[in-house]
């Protein structure tokens, strides 16, 4: 900036020196540009001293810099001044406690990498002097035990689903070794409750990540499991020390993730492998073997029971959360399943050659089927159990009613055969003996249709009976028509005593006829009526005794209150049928 001013006073002399020589070339009779010459000299000496005005208003600006500039390092010198006594007093209080000396080493196995690892060279004295902006011994605490947890926290193989269970284990070995080393160090300070926090939060976010990379419900329950009984322990996150008062928030929310992706996974693994099992049912053209028969329900139990029972072990509350979405799952299967087992079975149904086997096992899918929801349904939303119930019950009540339809219809043409004349005896509960089987794998629904089927053929026969008069079965069958009706009916129970042992005994107003045949006092017909159980078949029983020759006062008489229908019954006296 000097040199201006110099060169500015050199020009004024240059200047100067030339005025005065074209002044007395002027004088000398010199030309109009000598004079252009010297007014140009005069603006630029005007000019000259304009910038030197402008030159000392900048020295002076950069005076007043230069004093700014020495006041803010005199502050800086101040400041530096009181960092070196805070860090002598930090010193001062680690040489007292030694705590860094011996909780390094602790953090960091591994020395020959402790400068990686770690913000801060290993020596004592250089630790706060690392990291002048920390106020207080927590935060560097907290700062050396964040990196250490970072790095040696242990890490997730490569596929955490394979390995979830040993990598839980291996962080809970850890974690646990790691506290008790560096407890009773930091616990001197105070500190302790420190360590146990960082720890805490360091636990919670290595599970939200391995959360996230989990494939299916089960390792999420191994997960929730291990949250819920190994990490809430003494030992780590409900350790008397650990002072964070919302701590609890952070596991709950946790909790919360897990249950959300665990029902997730529920819904869509239950789905699918109802869906398989529905699959396998459409294509199966027979059910030969007794595992076809029974396949479909054993699968679909397991399958809506496995993932509540493993939820158990974490909770009962989470185990009915999830029985509740396998429910869901399983109603949706029922119903597609009830769709396709109606449009089948009725097309057996209309087959020329009749196949029970496959209603039996329709039958005995529902009945199994039921019998679990009714169950395990007691923590099942009111709705769903009644609709779930309502849908097995419809298949139930839709197979079972083909069934009587074409065993009636079965039973309806042999007899009509059999009270012909020329028909073979007992070809006719031949031919119905065979539509069963003693399954062992359906015992109990066979006990139930045979019951059904035994009162049908029963109900049947009694029709045909008394649609006949007394005179043609006399010729046909034998002169004695009670007795033959008598051994009819021993052999209609014999049959079916022998498909399900035990069965209920449909028979005995077949066993009143030789008896009505015979008796004309009406008081002797009262207590026949009685012993035969007559009201299982209360139209009939006016019809029988019609038949058997009693008038109908004498009916009216023998079972009072009970209406007489007029029905295309052929009497004995019947002058159509002689």
């Amino acid at each position: 900036m000097e040199t201006i001013p110099r060169m500015a006073a050199w020009w004024k002399r240059v200047r100067n020196a030339t005025r005065k020589r074209l002044l007395k070339q002027r004088g000398s009779n010199t030309t109009d540009g000598v004079f252009l010459t010297l007014q140009g000299l005069d603006q630029a000496n005007e000019g000259l001293d304009q910038a030197n005005e402008g030159l000392d208003q900048a020295n002076e600006g950069l005076d007043q810099a230069n004093e700014g500039l020495d006041q803010a390092n005199e502050g800086l010198n101040q400041a530096n001044e009181g960092l070196d006594q805070a860090n002598e007093g930090l010193d001062a209080s680690w040489a007292q406690t030694s705590c860094p000396s011996e909780v390094l080493p602790l953090l960091n196995p591994k020395q020959d990498s402790q400068a990686e690892v770690l913000p801060v060279a290993p020596e004592v004295g250089s630790w706060p002097r690392a990291h002048p902006e920390l106020q207080n011994q927590r935060e560097l605490v907290l700062l050396f035990i964040q990196n250490s947890v970072t790095q040696h926290l242990p890490r997730p193989l490569a596929d955490v689903d394979q390995n979830l269970q040993q990598h839980l284990q291996n962080v809970q070995a850890f974690v646990c070794s790691q506290l008790t080393s560096l407890g009773p160090h930091l616990d001197k300070m105070g500190l302790k409750g420190v360590l146990f926090e960082c720890y805490h939060h360091q636990i919670i976010e290595h599970l939200n990540n391995l959360l996230q990379n989990l494939h299916s419900s089960q390792n999420v329950l191994v997960l929730t499991n291990w949250v819920m009984h190994s990490s809430l322990s003494q030992e780590l996150l409900l350790h008397p020390d650990l002072q964070e008062t919302d701590f609890m928030t952070h596991v709950d929310l946790l909790l919360l993730k897990a249950k959300e992706k665990l029902l997730e996974h529920v819904k869509g693994e239950v789905r699918r492998y109802l869906e398989k099992v529905l699959q396998i049912e459409e294509r199966q053209k027979g059910c030969d073997e007794e595992e076809a028969c029974i396949g479909l329900y054993v699968d679909t139990i397991q399958c809506v029971e496995a993932t509540p029972n493993e939820a158990l072990k974490v909770s009962s509350t989470l185990s009915s959360e999830v029985r509740e979405v396998c429910f869901q799952e399983l109603l949706t299967f029922l119903r597609r399943y009830s769709t396709q087992q109606m449009e089948l079975l009725g097309a057996k149904a209309k087959m020329e050659t009749i196949e029970t086997k496959h209603f039996f096992k329709t039958l005995k899918t529902c009945k199994e089927l039921r019998k679990f929801v009714q169950d395990k349904g007691d923590d099942i939303t009111k709705s769903l159990l009644q609709e779930t119930m309502a849908t097995l019950d419809n298949l139930q009540a839709f197979t079972l009613k083909l069934l009587q339809q074409m065993i009636g219809e079965m039973a309806k043409t042999h007899l009509k055969n059999y009270f012909k004349a020329n028909a073979h005896r007992g070809s006719w509960l031949s031919a119905v003996e065979n539509l069963f089987h003693r399954w062992s794998w359906c015992q109990d629904v066979l006990e139930v249709v045979v019951g059904e089927a035994y009162k049908i053929i029963t109900h049947t026969y009694l029709k045909h009976l008394v649609q006949r008069s007394r005179r043609n079965l006399t010729k046909s069958w034998s002169p004695n028509v009670g007795e033959q009706v008598t051994r009819d009916a021993k052999l209609l129970h014999k049959t079916f005593s022998g498909l399900a042992p035990g069965v209920h005994q449909w028979n005995p107003l077949l066993l009143t006829v030789p008896e009505l045949l015979e008796s004309e006092d009406t008081d002797r017909v009262k207590v026949t009526v009685v012993l035969s159980d007559w009201r299982r078949d209360p139209d009939l029983l006016p019809a029988l005794l019609r038949w058997a020759g009693f008038s109908r006062g004498q009916v009216l008489e023998a079972i009072p209150g009970q209406p007489i229908r007029d029905t295309p019954t052929c009497w004995s006296a019947c002058s159509t049928c002689l």
